[in-house]
C-alpha cells in the first residue's frame, strides 16, 4: 500500500505534462539513470566503500491518549514502532567501481546521441 501512496504525486504531475513533456520524459529516462549511476559510483569511489541504505525498527514509548467508553479522556503508556533508515559503509572492490565508471561514461556517450534523436523526434511530434 505504501509505494502506491508514494506513487500518486508523481502520477498527477505526469498527468499535468503536456504530451511533449511526456515524450521527452520517455526518451531522457535512460540518460537520467545513467547520470545518476555515474555520480553514485564516482562517490563511491571517492569515498573509498559503498552506502547501503537500512530499515532499523525500533520500539519508542510514549504516551497515547484515549478515551473511555463513558466518554473520559485517559492516557497511558504506550510502545510505538518506529522505521528509520540509515546508511551502512559497504566494502567495494575499487578496481571493478573503477571500471563499471568506464562502462558507464561509455554508455552516456551512445545514450546521449540516441536521447539527441528522441528528444528532436518529440519536438517535431509535439510542437509547442
Amino acid at each position: 500500500m505504501r509505494p502506491l501512496i508514494l506513487l500518486l504525486p508523481v502520477l498527477a504531475v505526469t498527468a499535468c505534462a503536456t504530451p511533449q513533456e511526456q515524450c521527452l520524459g520517455k526518451v531522457t529516462r535512460e540518460a537520467r539513470i545513467n547520470a545518476s549511476l555515474i555520480d553514485q559510483t564516482q562517490a563511491n569511489i571517492n569515498r573509498g566503500f559503498g552506502l547501503r541504505t537500512e530499515e532499523r525498527v525500533r520500539e519508542v514509548r510514549s504516551f497515547c491518549r484515549g478515551e473511555t467508553e463513558s466518554g473520559e479522556t485517559v492516557v497511558t503508556r504506550c510502545e510505538k514502532v518506529r522505521v528509520d533508515k540509515v546508511q551502512v559503509p559497504v566494502a567495494l572492490d575499487l578496481n571493478a567501481e573503477r571500471a563499471k565508471l568506464a562502462s558507464l561514461i561509455q554508455q552516456r556517450d551512445r545514450l546521449a546521441r540516441a536521447t539527441e534523436a528522441g528528444v528532436a523526434q518529440c519536438r517535431a511530434l509535439y510542437p509547442e
